[in-house]
C-alpha cells in the first residue's frame, strides 16, 4: 500500500499546480473480465494498481495531462518543488451549508408536488443522484476503510454514485480510491493539497495554458478540465485549495462510452460525497 500512495501521490502533485494557476483566472483498459462477484472476492491489490500507474506514465506521452500526473516522484524535473498546503475548511463547510439548505429546499418542493398530484408508479431506475457535495462519514460506506479515510488530512471526495464501492487509502497530504464500475470498467479517484511549482519550462507552459481554458462543473461548483490516454478518459479539478483527478479506465476505451465520451465521468463528478466530514467539524 505504501507504494501505491506514493504513486498517488505524484500522481496529483501536478494537480496541486493546476489548482493554482487556475486560481488566476477562476474561483474557482479494465483488462480483466470478472464478474461482480469475482470482484467482491479479490479486491485490488496496492501494489499491483502502483505497478500500473508507473508503467502507464512510461507509456502516455508526456505532453498529456494523465501522463505529468502519474510521473512518479524519483523521475520529476529537479527544478521542480512541491508544497504542501491546507485545504480550505471554511470553503468546505460553506459548501455543505449551501448543499444542505437546496436538499431541504428540493425536499420541501417534493412534499408540495406529492400533495397536488395523483399517484405515480415508481420509476424503473432510480435517479441519479442529486448535485453537490455532501458529507458521509466513511463508517456509512459499505467497503471503505473509515481508518484509512482517517489517515488523510484533506477533504476525501468520491463519487455518490459510486459511493459503496469504493476502496481508500489515506496518507497525510493525499488519499487514492478505487472501485470497479462493472467486469469492463472501474474508476480511480486521487487528491492532495500538495502544489508543484516551477520544473521543465514546458510543464509550465503546460499548466498556465490549461489555466487559461477552465470548464466548471455546476454540480460541484469546480474548475476541470478533461484529458484521454491507452486507458480511459481523466478529469482533474479543484477544490477547496486542492488538486483532484478522477479516471475512468475501460476494456476497450474507443467503443465503450463511459471512456469515448465526457457524460459519463463528467456525471460523476457533479455529485460527490465527502467521506471525512469530522473535517469540517461535521458527524
Amino acid at each position: 500500500m505504501k507504494k501505491l500512495l506514493i504513486a498517488a501521490a505524484s500522481l496529483a502533485a501536478l494537480s496541486g499546480g493546476i489548482v493554482h494557476a487556475q486560481s488566476q483566472s477562476d474561483d474557482t483498459p479494465a483488462e480483466a473480465r470478472v464478474s461482480e462477484e469475482e470482484a467482491a472476492q479479490n479486491p485490488p491489490d496496492p501494489r499491483l494498481i502502483a505497478e500500473e500507474l508507473r508503467a502507464k506514465a512510461r507509456r502516455i506521452p508526456r505532453r498529456n495531462l494523465a501522463a505529468a500526473l502519474r510521473a512518479a516522484s524519483d523521475e520529476r524535473d529537479d527544478r521542480a518543488r512541491t508544497i504542501s498546503r491546507r485545504p480550505d475548511l471554511e470553503a468546505l463547510r460553506e459548501d455543505l451549508r449551501r448543499t444542505e439548505a437546496e436538499d431541504e429546499e428540493r425536499n420541501v418542493s417534493a412534499i408540495r408536488d406529492l400533495s397536488s398530484q395523483t399517484f405515480a408508479a415508481a420509476p424503473s431506475e432510480a435517479p441519479p443522484p442529486p448535485p453537490g457535495i455532501r458529507a458521509v462519514s466513511a463508517e456509512r460506506l459499505r467497503s471503505a476503510d473509515a481508518e484509512e479515510v482517517a489517515r488523510a488530512s484533506i477533504p476525501v471526495l468520491l463519487p455518490a454514485e459510486l459511493r459503496d464501492r469504493m476502496k481508500v487509502y489515506g496518507m497525510e497530504n493525499v488519499y487514492t480510491a478505487t472501485a470497479r464500475i462493472d467486469a469492463e470498467a472501474r474508476l480511480l479517484i486521487s487528491g492532495t493539497c500538495n502544489r508543484v511549482v516551477g520544473g521543465d519550462p514546458d510543464v509550465v507552459a503546460f499548466r498556465k495554458r490549461i489555466a487559461q481554458q477552465p470548464r466548471r462543473l455546476e454540480g460541484t461548483r469546480a474548475s476541470y478540465q478533461m484529458s484521454r490516454n491507452d486507458f480511459g478518459v481523466d478529469l482533474s479539478f479543484s477544490k477547496f485549495g486542492c488538486g483532484y483527478v478522477m479516471t475512468v479506465e475501460c476494456g476497450d476505451p474507443g467503443a465503450d462510452p463511459r471512456c469515448a465520451a465526457d457524460d459519463y465521468v463528467t456525471g460523476l463528478a457533479q455529485s460527490m460525497i465527502l467521506a471525512n466530514p469530522e473535517l469540517a467539524g461535521g458527524e
